[in-house]
């Protein structure tokens, strides 16, 4: 007698119709759609430092460089390397009793008189001049005998006014006068000096 193995059959069949239900339906399933989901992602904005818009300034107007305030502070120096006069180097600039009433420490030209020590009424004195408080030098290279009268015309420019004893006159009637002008020249950088002084004694 045969035996058949029907379990292994059943299942056979069981599968084929599985199979066969599956392509009996006329459809055919399409391409499986996938799905792709976008999301943009926006950087948020770092902060960066700003520097501050500089605020424009105007150019500052220059001011000029001033010398001492005091006259005999800024005539000391100059006094003390002032050469004397021919025929008198035994003698000295008398500074204490220098004249600083015409000195101003930021005036175009400013100036101081100084006389020897001991001097009599016809002994020579200088005058030294000054820019904006900076020591020029002196008015002339010799230095002419009686104190000289000076004023200023404007604050680049003083008037002197020297005497001197004419011919056959004495010291005491000396009528002798005259006038010079110095005044400083800023496109020059100098002093420009016009008129006369004493005559060669």
């Amino acid at each position: 007698m045969r035996t058949v193995n029907t379990t292994g059959g059943i299942l056979f069949a069981a599968v084929l119709a599985v199979a066969l239900t599956g392509c009996s339906g006329g459809t055919t399933a399409g391409p499986t759609a996938t799905a792709t989901a976008t999301r943009t992602v926006t950087a948020t904005p770092t902060a960066v430092a700003e520097s501050p818009t500089p605020t424009p300034t105007s150019t500052p107007t220059p001011t000029p460089t001033c010398g001492p305030s005091s006259g005999a502070d800024a005539a000391a120096q100059p006094i003390a390397d002032l050469p004397l006069p021919a025929g008198l180097e035994d003698a000295k600039w008398d500074a204490a009793r220098a004249d600083t009433s015409g000195y101003e420490a930021c005036a175009p030209l400013s100036w101081v008189t100084v006389g020897l020590d001991l001097a009599t009424g016809s002994s020579p004195v200088a005058i030294l001049l000054f820019h904006d408080g900076r020591y020029l030098g002196t008015a002339t290279k010799e230095q002419y005998g009686f104190v000289p009268d000076i004023s200023r015309t404007d604050p680049s420019t003083i008037a002197v006014a020297y005497r001197y004893a004419k011919p056959d006159e004495s010291t005491a009637d000396a009528s002798g006068r005259a006038d010079a002008t110095f005044r400083w020249d800023d496109a020059a950088g100098r002093v420009v000096m016009t008129g006369q002084v004493p005559p060669a004694g």
